[in-house]
């Protein structure tokens, strides 16, 4: 009762001499612990922001996670391996039907005893067939709307122009296919078929170590290779 009291009879000085009555002025409740009003914090008053506070972090991705390149309309891209299967199968669609074709050539000729210059000639013609058939097959296919060979169909990957995002043209998946494996051109020719069939290798690997996964041939294109599944 006397702590009531003593409340009810404190003045509190302020600046210039006026005074302020020990009860609720302003709606704000005098200190009880003799702290002078300079010291009191007003209700409802929050700490001011740190200086320069830039947005919150992005969250971490979870364990294990790693992000997938995209190209530059936020399109998946392709990986290495979907891109490996899909050219086999595209070289067995091709090659099958070619070997065939080729083990009935040379095996009637060995039968009759004739393996002359004639023949020669003719497996070099058949030789060059081979390849434009094969030209074409990854000029029209990629170079159609689609950009989908069967074996790219299959894996449910797509080429694409790296700067419209659209479709390329029969030109540019020519070139694409010839800087990718030039030996389809010149698989009739011993030497010639031994080095680029050593070239297409590292040219089939070089996605490997790009960050956006782009080959020789994809950069000799300007080309990408998406996902669309």
């Amino acid at each position: 009762m006397a702590r009531s009291h003593a409340h009810a009879g404190r003045t509190n000085h302020l600046p210039g001499g006026a005074q302020r009555s020990g009860s609720i002025v302003n709606n704000e409740i005098p200190p009880d612990n003799g702290e002078p009003w300079s010291n009191v914090e007003p209700p409802g008053m929050m700490p001011p922001p740190p200086y320069n506070q830039g947005p919150p972090p992005p969250p971490a991705a979870p364990y294990g996670y790693s992000a997938v390149p995209v190209d530059r309309f936020g399109r998946p891209l392709a990986g290495w391996w979907q891109r490996f299967v899909a050219i086999i199968i595209d070289f067995l669609i091709l090659g099958v039907p070619k070997g065939i074709i080729v083990a009935i050539i040379v095996g009637g000729s060995s039968s009759n005893g004739v393996f002359s210059n004639q023949l020669l000639a003719g497996t070099v013609v058949i030789g060059i067939l081979f390849s434009v058939i094969d030209l074409a097959y990854f000029a029209l296919l990629n170079g159609s709307e689609r950009g989908q060979t069967l074996g790219q169909m299959a894996l449910g990957i797509s080429v694409r122009d790296e700067g419209t995002g659209g479709a390329i043209d029969p030109k540019r998946a020519g070139i694409r296919i010839l800087v990718l494996s030039p030996s389809i051109v010149v698989s009739w020719i011993p030497v010639l078929s031994t080095l680029t069939g050593l070239y297409t290798i590292v040219a089939a690997l070089s996605p490997l170590w790009d960050s956006q996964r782009r080959g020789f041939h994809d950069k000799a294109a300007h080309t990408n290779v998406i996902k669309v599944r």
